[in-house]
């Protein structure tokens, strides 16, 4: 698109901006929370903190009475509940239960996955016919878990409870306390006491204070904290541990565990297109390639490749929907600092819907790869890569000395980069060279993060330093983004609203600021630069 001053598509490009004009703080683009992505409706659910203590079954609950200042009510459920999992209880050995269940306030199907320290979150949908298909809502939500496998019936628990609410003075409720006889039957038949704590408005001081009442009262801390868990036993996959150690397999490995972890994590927040959800997935997954790419000395390139070409396809499909979020974010903050009128019409905002409805397209994108076979496929390639990693024999020394020369490598090819950058004539030339330099300080940065615990300081100096780099020039590349795509969806956008005349002029004002605060940008990418150690032997 044409920067102001110049000839260019948008007679509104003539508004020059003659300062850069200082964005407010970033806000996370508005999202329609609980709604899963695909065209699906919204989920009802709700978080819960929950604690569980196995209990004897002679012993007698304490007396909680002061802890509820409004009293504590009583009421009593018997509760039926089928659990679904794979055959090989993939969900369960994420801590994932899925169940339909009757009885009590809640019949239903429940899907619960861990949402944080000591928590979970619930999702409902009604019960419907018993014919042992899952909502496919829920399914959807658990489709990471069960990798495209058939969900079950695994167990079957019924549950005797008395439950008790600890209510504050208005009568509303602070925690229940749940007094569950168990018996599950899977091939045999467990019967067993626990009882429930789980907050309602209170807060996690009075669970903890409860907690305490009960294990003074003979109570022990559930050794699984689930029914399900405890019904199935050993028969669960155990989870493969974090490494922990010295190597430099130790800490490329227990970075990748973090990461792979943290996607996981995100999948599900994702998909109920929760804010920051898809860029905090796609940070996930672009660490974990730096991780295969950055650290030959540790992974063999040669089995680490076809992993690595998966996910940069992720990456990109997600990547679709981010970089609107990030055009439709940043016109809406040029648009609140910019002067009210250029070229005689009052700016507007009028076509921003366009972008949410593209991203919207982009999101059922989304929604359509992460419930393919293909992403299913790369989830349990890193899977393998974290229980029998491809290493080489450098991977069993000592981390900081294997680390160390891959950072400076990294640090180098960063330093070419910018060198290719300054060096560049053209103004497309310059911009590709630039966005070269804003990727390899991101490779560098993340490696740096992977060898600080090996490091120490100096490894953390240089993840700084191209932490910052990577950040001004981050802020240029989304501009030069946002140019680009009003440049050829300009036009479009005027057509669609009712005063093209007045679209034109904002698209031009906001490409004419972008191109001033583009050259702010350079220039400050130019001072972090010399701020920061030499590439050449970033770790002296």
């Amino acid at each position: 698109m044409a920067a102001a001053g110049r000839r260019g598509t948008f007679p509104g490009a003539a508004a020059r901006v003659e300062r850069e004009y200082e964005f407010p703080s970033p806000a996370p683009i508005p999202s329609d929370g609980g709604r899963a992505i695909g065209g699906e409706p919204p989920v009802p659910d709700h978080i819960e903190i929950e604690t569980t203590y196995s209990f004897a079954p002679d012993l007698s609950l304490p007396d909680l009475a002061d802890l509820a200042p409004g009293g504590v009510g009583q009421r009593r459920h018997e509760l039926d509940a089928t659990y679904y999992d794979t055959d090989g209880l993939r969900l369960a050995a994420r801590r994932i239960t899925l169940r339909r269940r009757s009885g009590g306030t809640d019949a239903g199907w429940h899907l619960k996955i861990p949402w944080g320290r000591d928590a979970k979150r619930e999702f409902h949908a009604p019960p419907g016919p018993d014919t042992g298909t899952v909502p496919a809502e829920l399914a959807r939500l658990a489709a990471a878990a069960a990798r495209g496998e058939p969900l079950r019936p695994v167990a079957r628990i019924g549950t005797r409870r008395t439950e008790y609410v600890l209510r504050d003075p208005a009568g509303e409720p602070l925690a229940l306390v749940a007094d569950d006889t168990v018996t599950g039957e899977t091939t045999t038949t467990t019967t067993w006491r626990e009882v429930e704590v789980e907050l309602a408005g209170g807060g996690r001081d009075l669970q903890r204070d409860i907690g305490r009442r009960l294990v003074s009262a003979g109570a022990a801390p559930s050794a699984t904290g689930s029914k399900l868990l405890t019904v199935l036993g050993d028969r669960v996959p155990r989870p493969t541990p974090r490494p922990a150690g010295d190597t430099a397999a130790d800490a490329v490995l227990a970075y990748l565990w973090d990461q792979t972890e943290r996607m996981l994590d995100r999948d599900p927040k994702v998909r109920l297109d929760e804010p920051d959800a898809v860029h905090q997935m796609r940070v996930s997954v672009r660490r974990i390639r730096t991780v295969l790419r950055v650290f030959p000395s540790v992974l063999h390139r040669s089995s680490t490749r076809p992993v690595e070409r998966e996910l940069r396809r992720l990456a990109r499909v997600l990547g679709r929907a981010r970089d609107l979020e990030v055009l439709r974010e940043r016109c809406g903050r040029w648009i609140e600092v910019l002067p009210e009128h250029a070229a005689g019409h009052v700016l507007t905002d009028s076509w921003l819907h366009t972008l949410d409805d593209r991203r919207a397209a982009a999101m059922d994108r989304i929604a359509e790869e992460l419930s393919g076979p293909r992403y299913f496929a790369l989830l349990d390639s890193l899977d393998g890569l974290r229980t029998d990693p491809p290493l080489t024999g450098a991977a069993h020394r000592k981390a900081h000395r294997v680390l160390a020369d891959d950072l400076v490598r990294a640090c180098r090819r960063m330093s070419a980069a910018h060198e290719r950058a300054v060096a560049a004539t053209s103004t497309d030339e310059r911009l590709t060279a630039w966005h070269e330099v804003r990727k390899a300080a991101k490779r560098t940065r993340y490696a740096a993060a992977l060898a600080a615990p090996a490091l120490g300081e100096r490894a953390e100096r240089v993840r700084s330093w191209a932490s910052r780099l990577q950040e001004v020039l981050g802020e240029h590349q989304d501009g030069a983004a946002l140019r680009a795509y009003l440049d050829e969806h300009g036009p479009g956008l005027a057509a669609g609203s009712a005063d093209g005349d007045a679209v034109l002029v904002t698209l031009g004002a906001l490409a004419g600021a972008e191109a001033v605060r583009g050259g702010a940008l350079i220039d400050e990418a130019a001072r972090v630069w010399e701020a920061g150690p030499d590439p050449r032997d970033p770790l002296a």
